[in-house]
């Protein structure tokens, strides 16, 4: 077994004199990671029941499962042994299980005897998930550990230990200086550190210091979040953002429900072909598919493939056109559009070295980006129904499509 080692910033992990803890700042500051180290020391030191939870988790890929697995490997802890769903150390009967926690309350209320529970991402943790988790870990002597990258100003667990302060709580504020102090600072991330601070000084505070973004950056506000598509729902269209290399292709369905939308991702994903993205499709109700216009070869052999599909309309302004469209609409999105939700979240507009803030996407982080310009794509254009009873979209964008 190889030695597992904690930074000194991170040593107050193992006093007891804590009940939550929040871990906050900004990229390679080392706090997963740290935090992952601990619980496995905790784990292998006596019987210990770990749950790990995010505010939004459909499968297993999508927790904290794969970090605390490569860290059993890369320190070879072989008493732990690790399923698809589970970890459990074998000695002492330690235990990790991985939970979602957004409309999970039934099942989180029903876990019994957590001495730790992990969050992780919690910067997208609703207040009424906290307000459920807090009881739900009432061991005598657990623990919560909160781990997270400020977003906004008012993230509720920011808001919950730190602004408004909580009995018996731990705060480390962490940042990349820590991994360079113990030359874990790989050469690649200092060149890009250095480069943003120079040259995008926001986004060097917002990534790198963990500094939030003001509510004035937020792009879309006011969307809810709703667990399926009511039957009484019509699907609208489909907007697809084309994946390069390293960009994933994004599909969005679009439905139109009691005045508003309903957004529902259907697919998040690196690596697929226009054929394997035609078959996608194939499996799904027909409505008009709007993609990506900087790809016409890619739309051309989709629709040879016999599906609707037509390019977004592009042009001086018609970016930000699309935002303030999509602006004035009434939004839901399905529980199940992880990547969607995080991406409308994270999702803000530029600011400059002078901290102005610009009428321009910050599309430095294609994560976000990419489900919101799908979105974007889905309501450009006009389809034809009624002319009765005009689109607004036609008045927007002047473009006259037909299904």
């Amino acid at each position: 077994m190889r030695t597992v080692e904690i930074p000194i910033e991170y040593n107050r992990l193992f006093d007891n004199d804590w009940r939550e803890a929040a871990i906050y700042g900004g990229r390679y500051s080392l706090k997963s990671h740290t935090v992952a180290r601990f619980l496995l020391i905790m784990a292998r030191m006596q019987e210990t029941r770990v749950a790990c939870f995010r505010e939004f988790q459909n499968s297993i890929s999508e927790s904290s499962h794969q970090l605390l697995s490569d860290l059993i490997q890369k320190y070879e802890l072989k008493e732990f042994k690790v399923t698809d769903k589970s970890i459990l150390n074998s000695i002492n009967g330690s235990d990790f299980i991985f939970k979602g926690l957004h409309r999970n309350e039934q099942s989180v209320k029903s876990i019994e005897g957590i001495d730790i529970a992990w969050v992780e991402e919690a910067q997208t943790i609703s207040k009424s998930s906290l307000d459920v988790l807090t009881p739900t870990v009432r061991k005598p002597g657990s623990k919560i550990i909160y781990t997270y990258n400020r977003l906004m100003e008012d993230d509720p667990v920011h808001v919950r230990l730190v602004d408004e302060g909580r009995p018996n709580t731990l705060i480390i504020n962490a940042n990349y200086d820590i991994a360079e102090k113990y030359n874990w600072l790989p050469d690649v991330i200092k060149a890009e550190i250095e480069d943003d601070k120079e040259k995008r000084p926001a986004l060097y505070r917002h990534k790198w210091l963990g500094e939030p973004s003001t509510l004035e950056r937020k792009i879309y506000k006011g969307w809810a979040l709703i667990d399926e598509i009511p039957h009484e729902a019509r699907l609208y269209r489909f907007g697809m953002d084309f994946g390069y290399t390293n960009d994933p292709t994004v599909i969005v369905a679009i439905y139109e429900y009691n005045g508003g939308y309903i957004l529902d991702e259907i697919t998040y994903q690196k690596g697929l072909s226009n054929k394997s993205i035609a078959d996608i499709f194939l499996n799904l109700d027909k409505a008009l598919i709007i993609a990506d216009g900087a790809e016409p070869k890619s739309i051309e052999e989709i629709r040879s493939y016999g599906l609707n599909v037509i390019a977004s309309t592009k042009g001086p302004g018609s970016v930000y056109q699309g935002i303030q469209f999509v602006q004035g609409l009434k939004i839901s999105v399905t529980a199940r559009s992880v990547k969607t939700w995080k991406a409308y979240l994270h999702y803000l507009f530029m600011e400059n070295s002078s901290g102005i803030i610009i009428n321009e996407p910050d599309d430095t982080n294609h994560e976000w980006s990419n489900p919101m310009d799908a979105i974007r794509y889905g309501f450009n254009g006009k389809v034809d129904n009624s002319k009765a009873n005009p689109d607004p979209i036609f008045d927007t964008y002047g473009t006259h499509y037909v299904d």
